[in-house]
Order: C-alpha cells, then structure tokens, then sequence
C-alpha cells in the first residue's frame, strides 16, 4: 500500500472544529501586518519526497529520490506577492508553484474519515520511522526517539491556553488553507521533552505538548490522491497507488534560516505570538517560556484553535 505522511510544521493553525470530518490547516502571511520584523517574516513551503524504484542498465533494482516543492504566498491573482517574490526566486527551478487559498487533498479510492486512534503496535512503528527521519535529518542524536503523541494533545488556544474565556478567531485571515477528510491524525514531540510554562503565568495550560502535528493517509492499489490548489493557477500534485511508495509530505511556515538544513538547531524567533495575529483584539497574550533550545522548544509548535468555524 503507498502511503503519504502530512507533517505540519512551524506556525500552522489547526482548526479541529469539525475534525470527525475535516481538518483545516491555516498559513499565515506575516507580511500583511505592519507590526511584524522582517527578519520574522515566514514563507511557506511545501516539500514532497518519496523514492522510486527503477531497474538499471545492469539490471539492479535501484531505489531513486524524488523531490518536489511548493514555495511562497501568492496574491489573490494568482502571482506571487511581492514579499513572497524574493524568497520563491531562491527556490529550486522546479518548484511548482506559489500557495494561496483553498487547497484539498482529494483520496481516491480510500473511504473518507480522520481517525486519532493510536494502538501500541502502530505507535512503536511511528516512532520508529519518526526517529529514523529525525536521525537522518540531523534533528535529534543517534541515541535520542522522538515521542508519539495523540492529535489532542497539541496545544489549543481556545480549549486549553484561553480555557473559559471567548475569543474571536478569525480563519480567513490564513492565505492559505489546507483540507484534509483522510488518515491517521497523531503529533510528535522532540526531547528533551521538557515541560511548557507560560508568561504571565497560566497555570491550568503548564504541560508538555507535541512539537508537530501528522496525518498518514494509506492508498489502494487502485487509489490515487491530488492536491489540489483551487485558488490560483499553481499546478496539482497527483500521488500514484499503485507502486507502494511511501511520500513524505512537509507543510511548513518558516523563518528563512529554519528551512536550511545548516541552521535546523539555530532554535526560532518566539513566533508563538503571531498565532494571535488571528485572534479579534482585546485579548490576554500568553506566550511560552523557553526551557530548552532547539527544535524542541514551544517557540515552534504547533497551535490549535478547536471552537471556530471556518
């Protein structure tokens, strides 16, 4: 069976409103704010990689790597806006297109419904080709695991950080908004699995929490998946079923330095405030104090939002 594993990384909002159905990922543009530094400024980014198996010249089944990309915010005309502009002229020549808008991933052949349940079998296979990955990219020593976590275990704002309080959310602020109605939903934590904690205090959100978020989503034979961008002339991405590969999927929205490999524990600017880039004054701040550097820490996870229609 081919599978396609979705990681969510850096400043991505999850909107779980409706997740026995959907999942909605939001993509903020920070450049539409005036208040933001630029050297803060995120770019989103879509990386997908997989091998394919070829037979060489000497009849040797040989394994090869594939790599495709999506880089940079487009405007509502479809073109790349001018702050995206500079940082998707860095990309590869290949990268396929800018991101704006709606955006689905279609599952062909597979029946729709997210699941969150984790069984040990299928947890120690995730954290074993979590580990792996994290290993190979140099994210974590070769005597550290990553952690598999629940989906609901990723912080949410309006659930956990902002209990009993009512807080405007505004979705349609995120230029870009990913749909998901297929897979296995579950979150990883990187160590030192130190606990968060909050300024000004919040001691009912303390906790330790999920770094990234993930959806595994399995094909049939008979199955394909395309991502779709319906909200410009970017080009889809079809993922074939029928030959067992398994494609790696990161969704990210990231400082510049965060996506060269040289600077991965370089550690982020405290991009957890801009999440309240969404959220309709007046409102508390509360952001996460730093406990450990690196990718680790709670500047870079993951952010939900479980009580907003979108």
């Amino acid at each position: 069976m081919t599978k396609i594993t979705v990681n969510f990384k850096n400043l991505c909002a999850l909107f779980t409103k409706k997740l026995n159905n959907e999942l909605m990922v939001g993509l903020l543009d920070l450049a539409d704010f005036q208040d933001v530094l630029e050297e803060h400024i995120h770019h989103p980014k879509i990386t997908i990689e997989t091998e394919k198996k070829v037979v060489n010249p000497n009849g040797e089944t040989v394994s090869v790597p594939q790599v495709w990309t999506y880089a940079g915010f487009s405007n509502n005309s479809g073109s790349c806006s001018h702050d995206s502009e500079t940082h998707a002229m860095n990309q590869p020549p290949d990268c396929l297109g800018p991101l704006f808008g709606k955006i689905i991933l279609e599952v062909h052949g597979a029946q729709a419904g997210l699941s969150r349940e984790l069984s040990e079998t299928k947890i120690a296979e995730l954290t074993q080709q979590e580990t792996d990955r994290k290993r190979k990219a140099e994210e974590i020593e070769e005597d550290q695991e990553v952690m598999i976590n629940t989906f609901d275990s990723v912080l949410d704002f309006q659930k956990r950080l902002h209990k009993n309080e009512t807080l405007k959310v505004m979705p349609e602020l995120c230029k870009a908004r990913f749909h998901f109605q297929h897979g296995l939903l579950y979150a990883i934590s990187l160590p030192p699995f130190s606990p968060v904690t909050f300024k000004p205090p919040n001691l009912g959100a303390n906790g330790r929490y999920p770094i990234e978020a993930r959806i595994e989503i399995g094909l049939p034979e008979d199955g394909y998946a395309v991502l779709r961008f319906l909200g410009g002339d970017t080009r889809d991405f079809v993922f074939e079923g029928a030959d067992g590969r398994h494609y790696f999927v990161t969704i990210e929205n990231s400082p510049p330095k965060r996506q060269a490999p040289e600077h991965h524990d370089d550690g982020d600017p405290n991009h957890f405030e801009y999440y309240y880039k969404l959220v309709a004054p007046p409102h508390k701040t509360y952001l996460p104090i730093i406990t450990s550097p690196g990718t680790g820490d709670p500047f870079c996870m993951n952010g939900g939002f479980g009580d907003t229609d979108y």
